[in-house]
């Protein structure tokens, strides 16, 4: 623990004056606020490294380090993807030879940059940036060595290796070591992407409270349109299964209430503009898209008793979808033999959740073995 403390420390006085380019083709002021943007980037964190790149710009319109940084985290998708252009509009031969190899790692087709890699790194062995390229997640010990060999830089490399430990790449899964180096990342770099790292690592230990709690902690960092907000998203609702469960419940109650009674004033207050709803009655006919007119339309039977019982709720991994099933007794009467019929399905209902709360997208009922469902109806 005390060598541990000691490199955060170590770390946490070196990294203000870390330079993952020391020699780069911007003016001094410009210089320091690029670096700054490249440690965003190779932290995660593209929209704070878009907008140091841009100050960056704003000391120097010619830093070609800012304009490599702004490349590097647009896509490289060649149907959508922005970097291609970007890297064309860079003069490269203003570029420092630092840059020139970042530059042309950028550039290389994905078949060459392995090989490109091993070359840069040889033509540049102190370089923090070159070296972190050649890192990959498909061999988790590159960033163990990267930290080994550039301590001062590896706020993003220890990050990487707490999630080596987490998912059992260097041997058994090590919860204990994935959040210690998770906390080396945190001392290392003020940003929020390893409080979205831990609250994950917390996730998948089940512990969502945990996870909430951190994953705010990034939220934090700038909280309009944060990538990190969905999460919390997710981690809160996790934590309010139990209530979101019954709510849905209710809500399938009185959907089904709506339906037996005629009233679409009530159904369409779990309807969406967007969803189509589909439905499949315990008469087995085909699914059908379920209208407004559905829910009006006269029918040949008239409910006396409709209840609902074993209901239980499953969600989605992100919470955003939720099947509820459940049984369903009760009775109603034939209008044309006025005859009263036992009624007994399971049945399910999947529930979305929107902008607008939770939604009805989909009903299936059938009739439970030997029992009776509805009639077939025009």
């Amino acid at each position: 623990m005390k060598n541990l403390l000691t490199l955060v420390a170590l770390c946490f006085t070196m990294i203000l004056n870390a330079q993952w380019i020391k020699e780069t083709s911007c003016n001094k002021k410009a210089s320091l606020v690029a670096n700054k943007a490249i440690e965003y980037a190779l932290n995660l964190e593209y929209l704070p490294a878009f907008g140091a790149a841009n100050s960056a710009l704003l000391l120097d319109k010619d830093c070609g380090c800012a304009k490599l940084t702004l490349a590097f985290i647009s896509s490289s998708n060649p149907k959508w993807g922005n970097r291609a252009k970007k890297l064309k509009e860079i003069n490269a031969s203003k570029l420092t030879s630092e840059e020139k190899g970042w530059y042309m790692y950028m550039s290389a087709s994905s078949e060459n940059k392995k090989t490109l890699e091993t070359s840069l790194v040889s033509k540049f062995p102190n370089s923090p940036l070159i070296n972190y390229m050649a890192t990959s997640i498909q061999d988790f010990n590159s960033f163990k060595v990267f930290a080994e060999k550039f301590p001062t830089y590896a706020s993003s490399a220890h990050n990487m290796i707490s999630y080596g430990y987490m998912t059992g790449a260097y041997g058994e899964k090590n919860e204990l070591e994935a959040m210690k180096h998770v906390k080396i990342s945190q001392n290392m770099h003020d940003g929020p992407n390893s409080y979205d790292s831990m609250a994950e690592h917390y996730a998948s230990m089940g512990d969502y409270k945990n996870a909430l709690e951190t994953q705010l902690k990034a939220v934090d960092f700038g909280s309009f349109s944060s990538p990190y907000m969905k999460y919390a998203q997710v981690y809160y609702a996790k934590t309010d299964a139990a209530n979101i469960s019954e709510k849905i419940m209710a809500n399938q109650k009185a959907v089904q209430k709506a339906q037996t009674t005629g009233n679409y004033e009530s159904y369409k207050k779990f309807e969406h503009p967007e969803i189509t709803v589909t439905t499949g009655d315990s008469n087995l006919n085909p699914f059908y898209v379920y209208t407004k007119e559905d829910v009006t339309k006269a029918t040949p039977i008239t409910w006396e008793v409709f209840e609902f019982s074993d209901m239980k709720t499953y969600f989605s991994p992100d919470m955003k979808t939720a099947v509820v099933s459940f049984e369903a007794d009760g009775s109603y009467i034939v209008t044309e033999t006025n005859k009263t019929v036992s009624y007994a399905t399971r049945g399910s209902s999947t529930w979305v959740n929107t902008n607008d709360g939770w939604k009805i997208l989909h009903t299936s009922y059938a009739p439970r073995k030997g029992k009776v469902g509805i009639p077939q109806m025009d």
